[in-house]
């Protein structure tokens, strides 16, 4: 059975375990669209566009390579996947022409069964790096899990060694996503995104993204910077200078501001 876009509401929490703790947690709205209803978006939220403005606004160049091309377009250069049913895109879109999404995920399914997801991660200088991840381990019948090296500079308070541990729970009326960082079989940072589905109008538009704007997209920056400031100046953290990109999975360097090609 295909899902159709929806709205979530939930909270976003991360939690640093060492070397110095560090945790916090802030209620969230975020979006799953079905990419095949993007062009469709209108008719069910008029205040809701893809690649059009209005007051939220999907564009396709804001994804992946950053290209014309559709999402889905972009996303068959990395994972094509002939047996999925529909993708679905775990987003925000922008807020009156602004958003920063740090992580997007696209996932590729079949009915109910996930099959391969691309995290695509955003840090704030400007670059953007892909972790395809196509060896999927079900733990349930709603729940999967993940690995992958970490090779992309995120946060200044972190060096670029270490493993993700991705775990997914799609449910029909819920979703939540867990990205941990491990170094050395340590736990360094545990992060997560969850929330409950509702109806996709206008009506959850203003209720959950427009009368609280500070819990969408719009106040993901500023609360990247408190964070970091919490860090830096009363726990001291180290600070670990950007490497220059090197993977084939950096899609966007900011050093040589055009697109990497696709890896296939």
């Amino acid at each position: 059975m295909k899902r159709h876009s929806q709205l979530f509401r939930g909270t976003v929490t991360h939690q640093r375990l060492g070397p110095t703790p560090h945790a916090f947690s802030y209620p969230a709205t975020f979006f799953c669209f079905n990419l095949a209803e993007l062009p469709t978006l209108s008719q069910q939220a008029t205040l809701l566009g893809h690649n059009q403005f209005r007051p939220l606004t999907i564009r396709d160049r804001d994804y992946l390579n950053g290209n014309s091309q559709s999402i889905e377009q972009q996303l068959d250069a990395y994972i094509p996947c002939q047996h999925a049913t529909h993708t679905l895109l775990i987003s925000s879109p922008r807020y009156f022409g602004y958003a920063f999404n740090p992580v997007n995920f696209h996932l590729r399914m079949q009915d109910q069964q996930l099959l391969a997801v691309v995290a695509e991660v955003n840090n704030t200088f400007g670059d953007r790096h892909i972790y395809p991840l196509t060896k999927l381990n079900q733990k349930s019948r709603y729940s999967w899990t993940a690995t992958c090296p970490k090779d992309f500079h995120v946060s200044p308070f972190n060096n670029q060694h270490g493993e993700y541990h991705f775990t997914f729970r799609i449910e029909r009326e819920s979703i939540s996503i867990g990205v941990d960082l491990y170094r050395n079989d340590e736990y360094i940072i545990k992060t997560s995104i969850q929330g409950k589905a509702k109806t996709l109008n206008n009506a959850t538009i203003w209720r959950y993204a427009l009368v609280r704007p500070f819990d969408t997209a719009l106040n993901t920056m500023p609360r990247i910077l408190w964070q970091a400031a919490q860090i830096y100046y009363r726990k001291k953290l180290q600070i670990y200078p950007r490497p220059t990109p090197n993977s084939p999975h950096t899609l966007i360097n900011k050093d040589q501001k055009k697109e990497t090609p696709p890896v296939v």
